[in-house]
C-alpha cells in the first residue's frame, strides 16, 4: 500500500514563506506535519531566496554608495566648473534628489520587511492561541460527556435499588419507581438525538402518563394508537411529549373531573398526522401562546420549513385537539 504524502495547507505554506524570507521559525506542530519529501526542496529554496535577498540588499547599498559618490564628485566638479551660482544650485539639487530617493528606497525595504515579519509572527501567535482554546474546549467537552454518562448510571442504579426495596411492602411505590426509571431512560435517549422514532416517542409518553395517573388517580385515563407502518417514522424529539404535557397542565389537572387523553397517529396521502386529543377544560386565554408551543413551531420550521405545521382546534364537547402535520 502506497503511503500518502499530506498536502500542505494554505497556512503552512504561508508560514514556510515567512520562514524562508525572514527566518521566522514554524510552530513545532506545523514542523511535525511538514512532509519529509519536501525537506530538500525547502532547503534549496531557502538558500536561493536568501542569496537573492542578500544580492538585492547589496545592490541597494552599492547604489546608495555610488549615488553618494556621484553626489560628492558632481558637487566638486560643479564647484570647479560652474560658471555661476545658478548652475551650482541646480547640480546640488539634482544630486541631493538622487541621494534622497536612494535613502527612501532602503527605508521602505527595511520597514516593509519589519512589518511583514511582525504580521506573520502575530498570525502564528493567534493560530497557536486558537489551537490552545480548541484543545481546552475539547478537554472540557470530554469531561462533561463523561460526567453526563456517570450521573444517569448512578441515578438509575439508585432508583432500581429503591424499587427493589419497596416491592415487598409498598408495591405501588415500586411500580411508580419502575415507571419513573422507564420515563427518565426514554427521555435521556431521546435527548441524545435530534430525532426519534414514533414508537419510542410513544413509549416515552406512555411512561409519563403512567406517572401522572399515580398523581391523578381516577382523574386521568389515556390511550395510544398508531398505524403499524409508522413505528419507525422519525420526528423531532420531545415534540409529542410537549403536547402531552400541555394537555395535562392546561386541560386535565385544572378540570375537577379530570379527563381523557388520546394519542393517535396515521398517514393521509403524503402527510403524517400525529394528534393529541384531551377532554380537559378546553381553550383558555393562554392556549396556543405558551413557550412550549412556540418551541414546537420553531423546531418544525427548522426541520421542515413550510412543509410542517402545528394545528390547534377545539374538541367537542370540551377539550383541545393539538395536531402535528409532518411530511411523510
Amino acid at each position: 500500500m502506497n503511503a500518502q504524502i499530506p498536502v500542505e495547507s494554505k497556512r503552512e505554506r504561508l508560514f514556510h514563506l515567512g520562514y524562508l524570507l525572514f527566518g521566522i521559525n514554524l510552530p513545532e506542530h506545523d514542523q511535525a506535519n511538514a512532509s519529509k519529501a519536501s525537506n530538500s526542496a525547502s532547503m534549496l529554496k531557502r538558500s536561493l531566496l536568501r542569496i537573492f535577498l542578500a544580492l538585492m540588499f547589496a545592490l541597494a547599498c552599492v547604489y546608495v554608495i555610488s549615488s553618494f559618490g556621484d553626489f560628492v564628485s558632481g558637487f566638486i566638479a560643479g564647484w570647479n566648473s560652474a560658471g555661476n551660482a545658478d548652475d551650482l544650485k541646480f547640480e546640488t539639487w539634482r544630486m541631493s534628489q538622487q541621494l534622497l530617493l536612494s535613502l527612501l528606497a532602503v527605508m521602505w525595504f527595511l520597514t516593509h520587511n519589519f512589518l511583514l515579519k511582525r504580521a506573520i509572527a502575530q498570525t502564528i501567535a493567534r493560530h497557536d492561541a486558537e489551537r490552545e482554546r480548541a484543545n481546552q474546549l475539547e478537554i472540557s467537552s470530554t469531561l462533561k460527556l463523561l460526567k453526563a454518562q456517570i450521573e444517569p448510571h448512578f441515578l438509575f442504579n439508585t432508583l432500581g435499588l429503591v424499587q427493589h426495596l419497596a416491592e415487598p411492602t409498598a408495591p405501588q411505590a415500586a411500580a411508580l419507581t419502575a415507571d419513573l426509571i422507564q420515563f427518565l431512560r426514554a427521555t435521556l435517549e431521546s435527548l441524545r438525538s435530534d430525532t426519534i422514532s414514533l414508537e419510542d416517542d410513544c413509549k416515552t409518553c406512555d411512561a409519563y402518563l403512567k406517572i401522572m395517573q399515580t398523581r391523578l388517580p381516577r382523574r386521568l385515563s389515556y390511550e395510544i394508537r398508531y398505524e403499524p407502518q409508522l413505528q419507525q417514522f422519525r420526528l423531532p424529539s420531545a415534540l409529542l411529549l410537549t403536547l402531552v404535557e400541555n394537555a395535562i397542565k392546561h386541560g386535565i389537572e385544572p378540570a375537577v373531573n379530570g379527563g381523557h387523553i388520546s394519542i393517535v397517529a396515521h398517514q393521509i396521502d403524503q402527510q403524517i398526522h400525529i394528534t393529541v386529543i384531551d377532554t380537559g377544560l378546553g381553550f383558555g386565554e393562554e392556549i396556543g401562546h405558551g413557550l412550549g408551543l412556540d418551541h414546537i413551531r420553531n423546531r418544525l420550521t427548522l426541520s421542515y420549513g413550510e412543509k410542517a405545521k402545528l394545528v390547534l382546534e377545539e374538541n367537542e364537547p370540551r377539550g383541545v385537539i393539538a395536531r402535528l402535520v409532518l411530511p411523510a
